[in-house]
């Protein structure tokens, strides 16, 4: 088949097709991926790694952090490749070059590669599975206390538009053990909840929740489950296949 604008098969069809390793990059990653040495945390590293100003001490990463200078310098690359030859890039290159992203994600995080979309950050991936969900007057959304405030804020206003009931648990701090955390769920979850929601590192308090527990509690009793995992990638291992620890 032809490929471009007007003959390229769906991003799905391309997952199944393409093999990831016959996919040269326009460019050398490794000449701006740091190296694998141990870093000396502190000064050296922020003064070597980030974009900060020095003047300043940053440090709430957990609103609006700052990209790994490597990072952000392998970004300006894929930015100037593309306006290079714009046409030739986005019609040509882009899709086989975002199926190979979308491949080797899915293996780092274990799940088949076509469940695996991506999106501009997390909180659009949140709006289209809140809004996707088809509530009715007297359904519950379930959620904790600890959940980011802009994703109790959607909630409370998808629950308003549809006649439904935000139903927010306060979670004691500081949460004892995980089994704690599972056993108030159980204890506070509604009957017949339509969705529950929970971080699996929750923002303000660094909280790495028992999502593998909650999710099975929660299927136990026919609830879907909406993990926010906003601060999860990178930060823990992930495992999205069966069985996996989330």
């Amino acid at each position: 088949k032809g490929f471009g604008s007007f003959h390229s098969e769906n991003v799905e069809h391309l997952i199944r097709r393409i093999d990831i390793d016959d996919i040269e990059l326009p460019f050398s990653v490794a000449q701006v991926v740091a190296d694998d040495s141990l870093l000396d945390f502190g000064k050296k590293t922020k003064e070597a790694h980030y974009l900060l100003d020095p003047s300043w001490t940053f440090v709430n990463h957990g609103a609006f952090g700052s990209p790994l200078r490597c990072a952000y310098d392998l970004a300006e690359k894929w930015r100037r490749h593309a306006e290079s030859q714009p046409l030739k890039f986005i019609d040509r290159e882009l899709f086989p070059h975002i199926v190979q992203t979308i491949k080797r994600l899915s293996r780092h995080v274990n799940c088949e590669a076509t469940d695996l979309v991506l999106v501009q950050n997390a909180t659009t991936a949140l709006n289209a599975v809140i809004n996707s969900i088809s509530l009715e007057p007297g359904d519950t959304i379930f959620f904790l206390d600890c959940t980011y405030a802009s994703l109790k804020k959607l909630i409370r206003a998808v629950c308003e538009r549809n006649g439904a009931r935000a139903v927010e648990q306060k979670l004691p701090m500081p949460a004892r053990d995980w089994d704690s955390i599972v056993q108030l769920v159980e204890q506070s979850l509604p009957v017949g909840c339509k969705l529950a929601v929970f971080d699996h590192i929750t923002s303000n308090e660094g909280l790495l929740m028992p999502v593998s527990a909650l999710v099975r509690l929660c299927r136990e009793r026919g609830v879907r489950v909406l993990i926010d995992g906003a601060h999860g990638l990178g930060a823990t291992a992930l495992d999205l296949g069966p069985g996996g620890s989330g």
